[in-house]
Formats: structure tokens, sequence, C-alpha cells
């Protein structure tokens, strides 16, 4: 249970601050922060079971795995915020970079365990 509250609370934490960075780029309605919310409560359960999953199989979880799939997550939300916002590409391509780049650093300082 205590692995499942762990992911919880990622998603809480992931919600708000990239609700909070999409509120900075001017996202303010609750059509709009309902959008990123939703759109995030797709991605980080689905990266967050994968990066698991390859745990599980023995794939070492490194911070470059880790980037790189984050890299992935930026063009999935921002092609799903652009299919449901509409607006400038290049702006909702820099709000999914710049939201993702907060929740990621955040991740690293809340979660992330050096081990070895």
């Amino acid at each position: 249970m205590q692995t499942v509250g762990r992911y919880l609370l990622a998603l809480l934490l992931t919600v708000a601050l990239e609700g909070g960075v999409a509120w900075l780029f001017g996202f303010r309605t609750g059509k709009s922060q309902l959008i990123v919310a939703m759109v995030n409560c797709i991605t980080n359960p689905i990266l967050n079971l994968l990066l698991l999953a390859l745990a599980w199989q023995g794939v070492p979880v490194s911070l470059l795995l880790v980037t790189l799939l984050e890299v992935l997550v930026v063009l999935v939300e921002w092609r799903l915020l652009e299919y449901n916002l509409g607006g400038s590409k290049g702006r909702l391509l820099l709000l999914s970079f710049a939201a993702n780049t907060t929740s990621f650093l955040a991740g690293v300082v809340l979660f992330w365990r050096v081990t070895g």
C-alpha cells in the first residue's frame, strides 16, 4: 500500500504543479485546467507503470532512461493539449516542456533514491 500511496502522491503533485504552470501560461479557465489535469491523469500513471514494469524486468531505471521517457511524455502531452485546447502549437509545446520539466525536477528532488 505504501507504493500505491507514493504513486498517488506523485500524480497529485504532477497535476498541481503542471496545472500551476498552465495557469502561468494563461490557461486559467476551469475547462483548460481540467484538460491539463486529465492529460496528466493519462500520462503520469502510464509512465510510472512502465518504469515499474521495466524495473521488475531487471532494466536499470536510470536518470537517463527517465529523462528519455519524459521527452516522450512532453510530445504526447503536447499533442493531447493541442487537440483539446487548440491554439499555437509552439506555445503548447513550450507549455508541455515547462510543465513536465517542473514536475520532473520536483520528482527528482522528492522521490529519486540513489542506490549503489
